[in-house]
């Protein structure tokens, strides 16, 4: 019988790494097991290359509706004592880590993993996992027993997958039905909503949760495919199992951010993403998933899992290398004895807000470690005085260009770069107000000035480049005042962008064209180079036809898009939730007897801010005018998003 675990209501103790010293592995379990429970069926234990530290086993068998899926897990809850130094040492460290910022720290003790790990050539007491899956992967029946297994084999991934091809492989059989009810599990996943795909081919899949992730090369192979969906399988089937028995254990509960896209929509991004195959996308898909799908976390009740799509789930299969999957063990353990749990639920509440604490501070300083190290990377890279990055892809490029512009660093191969692609059009808009806006020092020159000519050739980047720089440091959206000169068909508009800059305004040239929006893009253009302190390589693009038209005529009457107002047209969009948030601001200036209004513009589209702002002599032109300049953005944003 265990003894009740109290320790856990407490702070948790810190490492001691005397633990370690002086423990011999026993020659037999610390609980006798009642059976050899495996099958005529061999079971295979599929991990990375040179693990010592196996956790569980797989067994499957062709039966006539489906399959018989046994995962054995190793009985690591008769080997370490609740509330012993391995026990605590193990609770604090949570889970065994391979890499990362914590380096490789197993969670147990060499000695006592290296005595309690399923292993071949040897008996090894298990908790067994009986699972009848059906032909469509609906499970049917879950048996939980203690076993002794023996005869067990160790496989890689690439060595499980080859025994699936090769029919001559002693282990052909059993690897095959494995394989194939892999697929029907997932199939049936799939259909019942959770955001589960695998790309083995490119290295991508996703984790529990629905995360886009990053597989190891070792994990590329159908080895892998049929590892998690067994594990998956049997957690699930032991979560339904521990709740018919109303057993007070460890739930690994999910939920999606309020921003996270529809299931839906969600599962239709990752569809498009896998069958692309971009690494690009899916990089992109990675980090909205991070962004909006929470990470999972323990609680001593039944949540539900929003990445599987399950009512319930657990973690039980590598109780050598979680904690959470030893309390789970111990739990079940002790119903198989006839035993009370050897945890309270205040010390079960108590043992989940700590492993799901410590998991957040891992995760966060798992992303300062990698953040740190790409910083110092990309650092280096931008002050080098001799490199060639025409190679570099533009994520690569990117992150180097941030860091060089952000600490003004400007060495010359990469300032050269620079210049290379913004003559050629490869920068971003955020790349060009980068360089333009951010980076400052006397070294940039060369690559400012470029930058500055390549938005020259195509100035309504100007705006974007301004618009971006405002969103990206909550400024206020750069003012256009704009003037009518003349009668059609020879109207000249007059157009001049200011900003307020450091409490102080900054205004560009006033800039004439044939059309407002040619106007715009000179003045935007204008004001870019006096805030970069360049040469300003705006132009007039046209001039009124005589002087006597010089006098600013009446405002014209309602711009339409099609025939309608662009006020009406942006209240359809809303209607039909292309756009939300619409909403007019209205400001005035100058004299009373003549004034300038402004009115400023905003909508919400895909979770962002789109602003927009026109100056004119009457309210209703400046509402019309600061319309007309919105939605040719949400049209512009449309139109990136579809192409």
């Amino acid at each position: 019988m265990m003894r009740r675990a109290g320790y856990p209501e407490a702070a948790p103790p810190q490492p001691n790494h005397s633990v370690h010293e002086g423990i011999e592995p026993l020659s037999q379990p610390l609980t006798a097991q009642p059976s050899v429970l495996l099958g005529p069926a061999p079971a295979v234990m599929i991990d990375r290359p040179g693990s010592v530290d196996r956790d569980d086993a797989i067994g499957v068998e062709r039966v006539d509706d489906g399959w018989r899926l046994t995962v054995y897990v190793a009985d690591v809850a008769s080997g370490v004592e609740p509330g012993s130094a391995v026990d605590r040492e193990a609770f604090t460290r949570r889970e065994s880590a391979y890499g990362g910022w914590r380096g490789t720290q197993k969670m147990l003790p060499e000695p006592v993993e290296a005595r309690l790990t399923l292993a071949e050539g040897r008996a090894c007491p298990a908790i067994a996992i009986r699972v009848h899956v059906l032909a469509d992967g609906q499970v049917g029946n879950v048996d939980i027993e203690r076993a002794t297994v023996s005869g067990l084999v160790a496989l890689s991934h690439s060595q499980a997958a080859e025994a699936v091809r090769n029919r001559a492989h002693p282990l052909h059989e059993v690897l095959r039905e494995a394989a194939a009810m892999s697929e029907v599990l997932l199939a049936r996943r799939r259909r019942q909503g959770a955001l589960a795909l695998y790309d083995l081919l490119s290295g991508w899949a996703t984790s529990e949760d629905g995360v886009v992730v990053r597989l190891a090369s070792y994990e590329r192979t159908v080895g892998y495919k049929i590892v998690q969906e067994c594990m998956i399988a049997a957690n699930t089937a032991l979560a339904s199992w521990a709740a018919e028995r109303d057993l007070p254990l460890l739930f690994r509960n999910h939920a999606a951010g309020r921003v996270a896209a529809p299931r839906q929509t969600l599962l239709d991004d990752l569809d498009v993403a896998f069958a692309d195959g971009s690494a690009a996308r899916l990089e992109a898909l990675r980090e909205r998933t991070l962004m909006t799908l929470k990470a999972a976390e323990y609680a001593p009740f039944m949540g539900g899992h929003w990445g599987l799509n399950l009512p319930g789930y657990l973690h039980a299969t590598s109780p050598l290398r979680r904690y959470a999957d030893l309390v789970v063990q111990r739990v079940i353990s002790s119903h198989l004895d006839g035993d009370d749990s050897p945890y309270g639920e205040d010390a079960l509440a108590a043992i989940a807000e700590t492993l799901t604490t410590g998991a957040r501070q891992d995760r966060e300083a798992e992303r300062d470690s990698r953040k740190s190290a790409a910083h110092s990377a990309a650092r280096r890279g931008a002050a080098a005085t001799e490199a060639d990055y025409t190679g570099l892809d533009a994520q690569a490029f990117h992150a180097l260009l941030k860091r060089g512009c952000k600490e003004d660093i400007a060495g010359a191969p990469l300032v050269a770069e620079t210049a290379r692609r913004a003559a050629e059009g490869q920068l971003a808009a955020l790349e060009l107000q980068m360089v333009l806006l951010v980076a400052g020092g006397p070294g940039w020159e060369a690559g400012r000035t470029a930058c500055l000519n390549a938005i020259a050739a195509t100035p309504e980047t100007a705006v974007s480049i301004l618009s971006a720089h405002a969103q990206v440091n909550s400024l206020p959206p750069v003012e256009f005042t704009v003037q009518t000169f003349g009668q059609a068909p020879t109207t000249v508009f007059a157009a001049q962008a200011s900003w307020l800059a450091g409490g102080s305004p900054v205004e560009g040239a006033r800039r004439s064209a044939s059309t407002k929006k040619a106007a715009r893009h000179q003045a935007a253009l204008s004001l870019l180079a006096a805030l970069t302190d360049l040469p300003d390589p705006s132009l007039d693009l046209a001039q009124p036809a005589s002087k006597a038209a010089q006098s600013p005529s009446a405002e014209p009457d309602a711009e339409t898009v099609e025939g309608r107002s662009p006020i009406s047209v942006l209240n359809e969009y809303q209607q039909v939730k292309v756009i939300s948030g619409l909403k007019f601001t209205m400001s005035a200036e100058g004299p009373s007897h003549l004034p300038t209004f402004t009115c400023s513009a905003q909508a919400a589209r895909d979770g962002e801010t789109v602003l927009a702002s026109a100056s004119a002599s009457t309210k209703a032109a400046a509402k019309t005018a600061a319309a007309a300049g919105l939605l040719e953005r949400v049209d512009a944003a449309r139109a990136e998003h579809a192409g």
